[in-house]
């Protein structure tokens, strides 16, 4: 409905503008009503046709058309975040109607005052304005006034934790809008509705609300609203613990939002998506979505501090152009007052950039603190797995973590890609967790092994392939466990694998594993040392071992003085 509006106007705008006949006030309303409708999907372009209307009216001096253009652009710029220039218009919208005494929109203004200030964080003077705004829409009747202003005043009090004010002013939003069978209003309405009553734990009552809400924005196609209801609905199913149905309405919330570029709609779908896949067990995509969240994050809060830092330097060198030109007229004592005043503005300059700067650095430690929390509990599975394995097999205590050490350092002389490097770390740690599946008399027997014994031993890369193919990692490290006692003549196991058929990951594993194999203390055999263990894979290179990751190892062990220790 709201895209075919647009598309009407559009046309009716090209058609008025090929036409010979002058039709000025019919262009005016035509650019008005377009803006007002883009305002909250594209309140730049929004902004640009109101600066149009503007200019036609301002050429046929009309007060009441300039107010309105006045207060778009207003609305625009709030919109826009440009808290200043949008009081800046409004105000003077205010000024004209105030001088005509057209009470309706002096309603409405006091109104989008109320919004700018309430976007600002100054939440006293929304109050203000927002009940002088009431009180003139219900003294004229204006009932669309009314439900606006009363959903307002219930966002302002649902910011302060009021959510008994902020229901019963949200209600009554609701009342009116359904009265004028607004579905915007009542779409939006019933959306804050639902939030007030989750904030007051009657989760049940709150998902008919985002219902209700997502149908009517489904409906009419408001984009944003869709992703806000979406938004909600996955979150509050998250927590019910209805997996498949939040995943369902998170995706269409990251699309709608996509669709019209609303960024805070995206960030909001992407951290309800890492929520939803860490209570599912699911770390790869519960990562996957973060990362997107934080990225996402830190670049629209650094565009924004940056947008509003460039506003503020705007303002002092315009400030400052103005007294230099007048210095020269000033008195001794009106100069030092002037001075005085420059240098408390760029004090106050200077502040709110240290402000800023602190902002973003406090909001920075705070996702990498998030993200390396995920990261810990994830290192800590592993490092779990580890640890079982050692309990079955004491002999080899620590062996995994020396293996995962020396075949990352392997991996870092190869050059290879840092997610390569990261994979062969992880998998490293766990490669032996098949010999859970293995007899511990087997794996802790002095003597030589019978042909049996060996068979039960070879068990162990498939038996930690099985183990591992559950969890969802977000490398292979499932067919790299198996693949790591794979020789390049084949002559390995379990599936005798050769050459480059073995992944890259566990040829480097397979040569660090024999490494520190033999630089060990083992039940069946005294320590042969590093030197031994170095000419092994020397006499093998290319028959059992892979030569790159063999000349690799060599030199980080003999040219660069690799130790365990």
């Amino acid at each position: 409905m709201i895209i075919n509006n647009i598309k009407m106007l559009q046309k009716k705008l090209a058609d008025i503008r090929i036409s010979d006949s002058s039709q000025s006030e019919e262009e005016i309303k035509v650019l008005l009503d377009l803006a007002e409708i883009l305002n909250k999907t594209n309140p730049y372009e929004a902004c640009n046709l109101a600066e149009q209307a503007l200019l036609i009216a301002q050429e046929h001096e009309v007060d009441i058309t300039i107010a309105r253009c006045y207060k778009i652009q207003g609305i625009s710029y709030s919109y826009r975040g440009e808290y200043d220039k949008a009081l800046d218009y409004t105000l003077k919208a205010l000024a004209i109607y105030e001088d005509t005494n057209d009470k309706i929109e002096l309603s409405i203004t006091l109104n989008a005052i109320g919004n700018i200030y309430g976007k600002s964080k100054d939440q006293d003077n929304a109050l203000k304005y927002y009940l002088r705004s009431l009180a003139l829409s219900e003294k004229v009747g204006d009932i669309k006034g009314i439900a606006k202003t009363n959903n307002n005043l219930g966002n302002i009090y649902q910011d302060q934790k009021n959510f008994e004010k902020a229901l019963g002013f949200t209600e009554r939003s609701l009342q009116s809008f359904t009265e004028l069978g607004d579905d915007l209003g009542i779409a939006t309405s019933c959306n804050n509705i639902g939030i007030i009553l989750e904030n007051q734990g009657d989760l049940a009552a709150a998902k008919k609300q985002f219902k209700k809400a997502y149908e009517i924005f489904n409906q009419i196609e408001y984009k944003s609203g869709l992703a806000a209801s979406c938004n909600n609905l996955g979150e509050l199913l998250t927590i019910q613990g209805k997996f498949k149905q939040a995943k369902r309405y998170l995706d269409q919330a990251l699309k709608a939002a996509k669709e019209v570029d609303a960024k805070y709609r995206e960030i909001c779908a992407y951290e309800n998506l890492s929520n939803l896949y860490k209570e599912m067990g699911d770390f790869s995509g519960a990562l996957e979505y973060y990362r997107k969240y934080n990225d996402l994050s830190h670049k629209v809060f650094s565009d924004e501090s940056s947008r509003n830092m460039i506003q503020l330097q705007i303002r002092f060198e315009t400030e400052r152009k103005k007294k230099e030109a007048a210095i020269y007229k000033l008195k001794n004592i009106e100069l030092q007052n002037e001075i005085s005043e420059r240098i408390h503005f760029e004090e106050e300059l200077r502040k709110h950039q240290d402000q800023l700067e602190e902002l973003i650095n406090e909001r920075t430690i705070k996702l990498k603190n998030s993200y390396n929390k995920l990261e810990r509990g994830f290192q800590g599975t592993i490092e779990l797995f580890s640890k079982i394995t050692e309990l079955k097999d004491p002999y080899t205590s620590g062996h995994q973590v020396r293996v995962a050490k020396l075949a990352s350092v392997i991996a870092r002389e190869m050059e290879l890609p840092e997610e390569k490097i990261e994979a062969i770390h992880v998998a490293s740690l766990v490669h032996d967790i098949g010999k859970i599946n293995v007899p511990q008399e087997i794996l802790s027997k002095p003597g030589i092994l019978s042909s049996l014994e060996m068979k039960m031993i070879q068990i162990h890369p498939q038996a930690g392939y099985n183990i591992l193919s559950e969890i969802n990692f977000p490398w292979p490290i499932a067919e790299i466990v198996r693949e790591h006692h794979e020789h390049i003549d084949g002559s390995g196991y379990p599936q005798g694998l050769k050459g480059n058929d073995i992944s890259i990951e566990a040829r480097i594993i397979c040569v660090a594993d024999v490494i520190e194999a033999m630089s060990f203390h083992r039940p069946y055999r005294a320590v042969l040392g590093l030197k031994e263990a170095v000419q092994e894979i020397t006499d093998n290179e290319d028959i059992l071992y892979d030569k790159d990751v063999v000349r690799a190892c060599k030199k980080v062990i003999c040219e660069k003085g690799f130790s365990f220790n």
